[in-house]
């Protein structure tokens, strides 16, 4: 039998004990092994003598009982906070990779960005130490480390340990990977998943199911949906069977697209002919498009084809098909489909309500939106962001800019921040009823927000109160703050109108 492979990682050396340190060890391990267990309590007459020395030296001798017999809170109890990097890597390495991970997650917050760097050498140093006392190996303790840091989305420090890992020719799992890759998507980077995949592929870590949908994801939020074509077409090659997982991301990406539909629909054939049934996700991401393009009736036949395949419509499904019909102005349709929702008990949720809301209120009908606010509050809902947009939109569509401005104050006291839209639209109804007081105090709280009016909002406002003949009004907005900073000079001296003529004549 060959004899093993040496580590391809450095040599170090522990000073031995001696003295005073050699007895405190030995009584602290007599204390922690007696039977039964002692309480993380009984070490307080212990841990004030206890030097990163004598603990990398405890950590030796306790050898399996670390791994069995010794429980997290007594392990926890004998690592300071922070944790001295010395001990602490060799405690990783003698522990099995759920415990370590365990023991990272209680102490890596208490490790700060400076102390991480020496804490990742240490654990490198000290890989072939643990090796020989216990038969632990580097790679687990390293690649825990490299997925728990991922875990808790500190990809900076997930890089310098992978970056640690490849520089001694060690590689982390797959499993270890797919933390890393899920955690950049969470963060909202996928090009950090693509270029790690990269990686992947370059040191020849063979993906798996989850690896490859993810990527597909990561491609699909960059836009890139060829790329993610073409990752679903490359899984077989890869040894990769592909799931109903693998074709809802990219059918979901195709009906986000303008003009997605029919490629959508091929991969739904496709799928069926690899002999995967579609889910609730796939009728929902293709009922999505085509809600989102106005064809309801071709919407409505897929739904009768979901239930036709055994699947019942859920939340979404009707919220979709609300959405859908509000889009096109077919409010009673769009209530037609709550009545079987409810009478489905399908549970409403703030976007069936908000769907509604806004369908009413596009048509000017506040009163009833009033209504459903006034349900939804009873079903132990709160009105959110959208709720409150909505309810401004009814409000300036039947001109009643007062009204309008109070849903915009109750949005701002509810915690929400209105957006640009909101502002404009109320502005803009104050300069229709000629109320351009009112006008001047909206765009002055937007100017304190940091939002620029734009030009056909400033046009409007400055010609009305030229009309009005109440350009004092004016002076009085250029002296708030941001006044000066969001609004060219033109505006209140009436350049503007030259300068408008003067593009028109060329």
């Amino acid at each position: 039998m060959a004899p093993p492979r040496a580590l391809p990682l450095p040599h170090f050396t522990l000073p031995p004990l001696a003295g005073e340190d050699h007895l405190f060890v030995a009584a602290l391990r007599s204390h922690i092994s007696a039977s039964p267990t002692p309480a993380a309590a009984s070490l307080s007459r212990f841990l004030p003598g206890l030097t990163p020395l004598r603990l990398t030296h405890l950590i030796l001798l306790l050898g399996p009982l670390l791994a069995k017999a010794i429980p997290h809170g007594l392990l926890a109890a004998l690592i300071p906070s922070p944790p001295p990097p010395l001990p602490l890597a060799v405690l990783l390495h003698s522990l099995p990779p759920r415990r370590c991970a365990e023991l990272l997650a209680s102490v890596l917050p208490s490790v700060t960005p400076h102390a991480f760097p020496d804490l990742l050498q240490h654990v490198l140093l000290t890989a072939r130490l643990a090796a020989g006392a216990q038969r632990a190996a580097a790679v687990p303790a390293l690649d825990v480390l490299f997925s728990s840091c991922a875990r808790d989305k500190k990809l900076s420090r997930a890089t310098l340990a992978y970056r640690a890992m490849r520089a001694h020719g060690l590689l982390p799992t797959v499993l270890s990977c797919n933390v890393f890759i899920s955690a950049a998507l969470r963060l909202r980077r996928p090009e950090i998943t693509v270029s790690f995949f990269r990686e992947m592929r370059r040191c020849r870590m063979s993906p798996n199911v989850y690896t490859a949908n993810m990527v597909m994801r990561a491609h699909c939020a960059l836009g890139r949906v060829a790329e993610a074509a073409q990752v679903l077409d490359e899984m077989s090659d890869w040894g990769i069977s592909r799931t109903a997982a693998s074709f809802n991301t990219l059918i979901a990406a195709y009906c986000r697209d303008d003009g997605g539909m029919e490629p959508a629909l091929r991969l739904k054939k496709r799928m069926e002919q690899e002999g995967l049934t579609p889910n609730e996700v796939t009728y929902n991401a293709i009922l999505h498009g085509l809600c989102k393009k106005g064809t309801m009736q071709q919407a409505n036949r897929l739904v009768s084809e979901m239930r036709a395949n055994g699947l019942a419509p859920n939340t979404v499904t009707f919220n979709t098909l609300i959405h859908g019909y509000v889009k096109i102005g077919d409010n009673e349709a769009a209530s037609r489909v709550h009545e079987e929702m409810v009478k489905a008990g399908v549970g409403v949720d703030m976007v069936t309500y908000n769907a509604l809301i806004l369908g009413l209120c596009n048509e000017g009908k506040v009163k009833k939106a009033g209504r459903l606010v006034q349900k939804l509050c009873r079903a132990k809902l709160e009105p959110n962001a959208s709720t409150f947009m909505s309810l401004i939109v009814g409000q300036c569509k039947r001109q009643n800019s007062e009204q309008a401005l109070d849903v915009l104050n109750a949005m701002k006291k509810s915690g929400f921040h209105p957006n640009y839209d909101a502002y404009n639209m109320v502005v803009s109804t104050f300069c229709k009823n000629k109320d351009f007081e009112g006008a001047l105090d909206v765009l002055k709280d937007m100017l304190a927000r940091c939002l620029a009016p734009d030009k056909d909002l400033l046009h409007e406002f400055f010609e009305g109160l030229s009309e009005a003949k109440k350009l004092h009004l004016a002076e009085d907005l250029r002296s708030v703050a941001n006044g000066e900073r969001f609004i060219s000079d033109a505006y209140y001296t009436g350049d503007y109108r030259n300068k408008d003529e003067e593009k028109n004549e060329w």
